[in-house]
């Protein structure tokens, strides 16, 4: 295959265009479409008619499993987010609360005891019911 650039004159016939892998064709003799740093190869008809098949079953094998493979694909990533979400929020849930500069902050002086001396004066009205149970508890022994 002979090699030729953008803006050449050429025969007509079928050129691939190497860097976009596009093929053209040209009807009438004239110029290739693009720049002189655009590089073609023309391609010969037989050649064509021979790969041209190939092509086609190439794209009907492979659709399908491109397919396929991008629904896999997919649905992998979103179980890994999945999954990493729940490593997340388990990680939360199972880490302790420990806030220590917290801690620190709200250290105060120790509580003071309640004075428990005044709970422990008789009370009359509790003496006259204490009486009244326990002459009842005898009586019925």
């Amino acid at each position: 295959m002979r090699t030729y650039t953008g803006s050449q004159i050429v025969e007509p016939g079928l050129y691939l265009n190497v860097r976009q892998f596009s093929v053209k064709s040209i009807d009438s003799r004239g110029p290739l479409p693009g720049t002189e740093d655009v590089t073609y190869r023309r391609v010969p008809m037989l050649a064509m008619l021979a790969i041209a098949p190939l092509l086609g079953l190439a794209f009907v094998i492979f659709l399908p499993l491109i397919g396929f493979g991008m629904v896999a694909w997919l649905l992998g990533d979103k179980a890994a987010q999945l999954a990493t979400r729940a490593v997340t929020e388990a990680r939360r849930v199972v880490r302790p609360g420990w806030a220590p500069s917290l801690a620190f902050l709200s250290r105060s002086k120790p509580a003071k005891k309640p004075d428990t001396s005044a709970d422990n004066t008789p009370d009359a009205w509790t003496e006259e019911v204490e009486k009244k149970l326990s002459e009842a508890d005898r009586r019925a022994r």
